[in-house]
């Protein structure tokens, strides 16, 4: 069942290659009511809340109670892959059902709504909400490229009943399920696994990162009129800045990354000198002080190209989240049961953000395991993980959630 619910949540996805699943909008409802017939037809109760997460869990346990939460998330990038985030919301309802008469402490299948960023930049907007950490200003202010509310947007997913309605006051998300603990199992979306040939990974650190904007501002002049020494080009700006963020992270060392993954140049003409460019920028490492470091140096860097240059820059921290440590006891319980069944594994950090950092950082026992990447590819068409992997990544996981018995203190 486990790969033929993958492939049939694939479906599920917008027009071209890959798969394109955006929080709230129709192919994200589409898949998310699907999968929770699939939890009925197992025997759970598939139960959303008012942010748009669903969990899956026996008919006898109520909401309030607390739980050991196991899942994903079920948004993707645009033209991402079959499996980032799909696996482990697959393996979260398979769990709960396998351990639905468990009543010493319950397991509940958890679907995230939203955790890639691809619509709102709001910090993994699902497990905020589950953490009761969803403020009303919020629903109002963010807003995504069409300029559709995080609110307008829940008011759409709660017409297909993907979401209940949401609370007046504060807490304009009552929290569902209180997490005991949580376990989240993802692809690795590296090559570590694959390379060493391993079957298991599991992760004690997931590192932290810094998104910013930079809003460069030049002046647009006719391309062939305007001698060299007499620009301001916001583009050539804007490229010597991405450069200048690559080496930022080449001269700190690994596991130091920075990226420009977007640049814009307006009004994008063969004959006009670009008058405004605008650079997405992203830093991450495992260290806090040291992602704090990177941010202040490109930064620095940026500002410095920007006043050689003689044009006007506005840099915009968008998003940010600190590295997270995850529960050390729980990494030893897991280490324990995989050289027990012959599990060949090691542990590691995830040089992605996950769901299971916010957990973490709120204070909750947390855990992650990986299953290997082919090729170490993800966010594109072409991620795959053999379902030899995935299956022992979800009998792995179910062994473990299994033997659950006292919630261990967070490390």
């Amino acid at each position: 069942m486990l790969s033929e619910t993958l492939a049939g949540l694939g479906r599920f996805s917008a027009d071209g290659p890959g798969v394109t699943r955006f929080a709230y909008d129709d192919h994200w409802c589409d898949a998310q009511r699907w999968l929770a017939g699939r939890a009925v037809e197992l025997g759970l109760t598939a139960t959303p809340d008012a942010a748009g997460n669903l969990f899956f869990h026996a008919p006898d346990v109520a909401p309030g109670t607390p739980a050991v939460l196991v899942g994903s998330h079920l948004d993707t990038v645009r033209h991402g892959g079959l499996y980032d985030g799909a696996y482990g919301a697959v393996c979260g309802l398979l769990v709960a059902a396998e351990l639905r008469d468990r009543k010493d402490l319950p397991v509940v299948g958890m679907v995230t709504a939203e955790e890639e960023g691809s619509r709102y930049s709001g910090d993994m907007l699902g497990t905020r909400a589950i953490l009761g950490r969803m403020s009303p200003t919020e629903l109002d202010t963010m807003r995504d490229e069409a300029g559709i509310s995080w609110r307008d947007a829940l008011r759409h997913a709660h017409e297909r009943d993907c979401a209940t309605s949401l609370a007046a006051g504060a807490r304009p998300c009552p929290v569902m399920f209180p997490p005991a603990a949580m376990i989240e199992i993802h692809i690795e979306q590296g090559p570590v696994l694959e390379s060493e040939r391993l079957a298991i990974g599991i992760v004690e650190h997931i590192v932290g990162y810094r998104r910013l904007r930079a809003r460069v501002r030049g002046e647009a002049r006719h391309a062939g009129t305007t001698p060299m020494r007499l620009r301001k080009d916001a583009l050539a700006a804007a490229a010597e800045m991405i450069l200048a963020v690559e080496n930022e992270a080449r001269e700190m060392g690994e596991p130091a990354v920075a990226t420009a993954g977007h640049v814009t140049a307006e009004p994008g003409l063969y004959n006009v000198v670009p008058g405004a460019s605008e650079v997405w920028i992203e830093m991450r490492h495992v260290d806090v002080e040291k992602v704090a470091a990177l941010e202040a140096s490109v930064t620095a860097r940026c500002r410095s190209i920007a006043a050689r240059r003689e044009v006007d820059l506005d840099m915009e921290r968008v998003a940010g989240l600190e590295p997270a440590a995850l529960s050390t006891p729980m990494a030893r319980e897991a280490e324990s049961l995989a050289r027990e069944l012959g599990v060949a594994h090691r542990r590691m950090v995830s040089g992605a953000g996950h769901d299971a950092m916010l957990f973490a950082a709120a204070g909750v026992p947390t855990l992650m395991f990986f299953v290997p990447s082919r090729g170490g590819i993800s966010h594109a068409p072409d991620e795959h993980t053999d379902p030899a992997d995935l299956w022992t990544g979800l009998r792995f996981l179910l062994e473990f959630a299994r033997r659950m018995t006292i919630v261990p203190e967070a490390v």
